[in-house]
C-alpha cells in the first residue's frame, strides 16, 4: 500500500501559536498555522508582487476568527467572523488581521519567502 505520513516543519512559535510549512510536489509551497484564542495577526498588506498575493488566499481549516480589514486610506472597513471551514481571498492594499476567536488553524497558499518579500506594514499613526 502506498502511504506516507510526514510531520509538518516547526517554522516558528510564540505565545500566539505555532507556524509550519510543507510542500507539494503539484502546486508548490504552503504555510500552515495555528493561533490560539484571543490572539491577533496579521495587521498587515500585500502590493501583488508575489502572484501567491494577488490576491492572498487562506484555508480556516479549524475554529472561529474575526477578520478586520479596510482600505489604505482607511475609507472602507470590512468586520466578519469567520467559521471554519471557510476559504478567505484577500485583494492587494488591504490592511487586514485575524482576531482568534477560538483556537484557530489555517494553511495560507504560499511560501514564508513570498510572504516576507510581499508584506508591508501600514505607517505608525502615533
Amino acid at each position: 500500500m502506498n502511504i506516507k505520513i510526514t510531520p509538518l516543519h516547526l517554522i516558528g512559535e510564540n505565545e500566539r501559536g505555532a507556524t509550519f510549512d510543507f510542500s507539494t510536489r503539484k502546486t508548490g509551497d504552503f504555510l500552515f498555522a495555528s493561533r490560539n484564542a484571543g490572539s491577533i495577526s496579521g495587521n498587515h498588506y500585500h502590493k501583488g508582487l508575489s502572484s501567491s498575493k494577488n490576491p492572498e488566499i487562506l484555508l480556516l481549516t479549524s475554529g472561529e476568527a474575526v477578520l478586520f480589514a479596510q482600505t489604505l486610506d482607511g475609507k472602507e472597513t470590512f468586520e466578519e467572523t469567520l467559521k471554519a471551514p471557510v476559504k478567505v481571498e484577500i485583494g492587494t492594499y488591504i490592511i487586514h488581521t485575524i482576531k482568534a476567536t477560538t483556537d484557530i488553524s489555517f494553511v495560507e497558499f504560499n511560501s514564508l519567502e513570498e510572504h516576507k518579500k510581499d508584506t508591508f506594514y501600514p505607517k505608525d499613526q502615533g
